[in-house]
């Protein structure tokens, strides 16, 4: 056989369509999990810039870090952390919310755990601006100050809402469950305020300014550290811990209760069990599980164009299991999930999606580990060809 007349014998195999009984194989769309960075400072919040860097607060150590995606360069900010800065259990440099203008004005919401004068253990949201020339935070402005603190259930997630003209902070009940009950405390609440700290009118607790009530976009809470806004619908969803059952997933109306505190011992309000009588009660989208907890924390919906298919769809990340979540949402019922992490990085803290598309997933360790989440390449068709022999 001429060498001519093999070439064309492969170009025809390589482009006729496959018939019964031919063997092609096509690698379906999927994903693939790298390491981009390891040895980080304990993560809390992970928050991309305008520049592509990935900003960090440090819990533990109180300071702030931006990330190099590409080199790998990290850098730290002086002027952190705070004077009366309170590092205990679960308390630290907590979550954080880089402003919409950040390119302009620098500004960085951020909660974090403090020791009040007189010694006592609280949490406050600040507004810092953040020099990225000379490398250093500064201009501390007190937005939220005092809110109750605790060795846990600090909360502390900060989210800027879709029209960039309100901050929402969750804060934990700080082990005293009665407080999320309580319209005069700050504890197991989520606050809605205008991002100069002044107070919105239509609060649904508001009061002639009386504080903390005026504060107040929902209550009931145990500790929710995951805060986002549906990107079509606008809602407000949180993931929230349960003690050793039933982590939530909840939509957050103004006003509503989400039960926890209300009752006492076995018959507390969790989930919906022991919630009757429960006043302005909202019922969890989704509990994790019944039986156990998978300890959730941050979420996000994803807005990237790297996986379309993804579009809208809920991720969250969990402590005790390490999980990675996706949850396809319709009409705020859940109507398809997967797992994509499973416990092999250990416990997993924050969850971003960034300018390339990508999904980003900080682990919570002192020696934290920052994972990518990109699409894999597809292979093009292939055909299995005829064995030619030469004769």
């Amino acid at each position: 056989m001429s060498r001519h007349l093999l070439w064309m014998m492969i170009c025809l195999a390589m482009a006729a369509t496959i018939l019964p009984g031919g063997d092609a194989a096509h690698a379906a769309p999927g994903y693939e999990i790298q390491v981009v960075k390891t040895g980080l400072d304990r993560p809390w919040s992970i928050n991309f810039a305008p520049d592509g860097r990935l900003f960090f607060t440090a819990r533990n150590s109180g300071r702030l870090y931006a990330l190099n995606i590409t080199t790998g360069a990290v850098q730290s900010f002086g002027g952190l952390p705070p004077a009366r800065f309170r590092v205990e259990g679960e308390a630290g440099m907590l979550g954080m919310a880089l402003d919409p203008d950040f390119a302009t004005n620098g500004w960085a919401y951020i909660c974090y755990s403090s020791f009040d004068e007189a010694g006592n253990r609280r949490n406050r949201l600040s507004r810092f601006t953040i020099d990225l020339a000379a490398g250093i935070v500064t201009g501390e402005r007190p937005l939220i100050d005092p809110m109750v603190g605790a060795t846990h259930h600090n909360g502390c997630r900060v989210v800027i809402s879709p029209d960039n003209q309100y901050l929402f902070v969750s804060m934990g009940d700080a082990v005293v469950p009665s407080l999320a009950q309580d319209l005069d405390s700050t504890g197991g609440k989520t606050f809605r305020i205008f991002k100069d700290g002044s107070i919105p009118l239509d609060n649904p607790f508001y009061d002639n300014g009386r504080l903390p009530r005026s504060l107040i976009w929902t209550y009931g809470h145990r500790n929710h550290q995951g805060l986002a806004f549906h990107p079509t619908t606008g809602d407000l969803w949180s993931t929230e811990h349960g003690p050793d059952i039933m982590d939530e997933l909840n939509v957050l109306i103004a006003g509503r209760n989400y039960g926890w505190g209300w009752g006492s011992g076995p018959r507390s309000c969790l989930g919906t069990v022991n919630c009757d009588g429960v006043p302005d009660f909202m019922p969890p989208v989704a509990v994790f599980n019944t039986d156990s907890t998978v300890a959730t924390s941050d979420m996000m919906f994803y807005t990237g164009s790297s996986f379309p298919a993804w579009f809208g769809d809920l991720f969250f990340v969990t402590l005790k299991t390490g999980r990675l979540y996706r949850l396809k949402i319709d009409n705020r019922t859940i109507v398809e999930q997967e797992i994509l992490i499973n416990g092999q990085y250990g416990r997993l803290r924050d969850v971003t999606v960034g300018p390339d598309g990508f999904i980003y997933v900080s682990t919570d360790a002192t020696d934290a580990i920052l994972l990518r989440i990109r699409p894999t390449i597809e292979r093009p068709y292939r055909a299995l060809l005829p064995l030619v022999m030469r004769g």
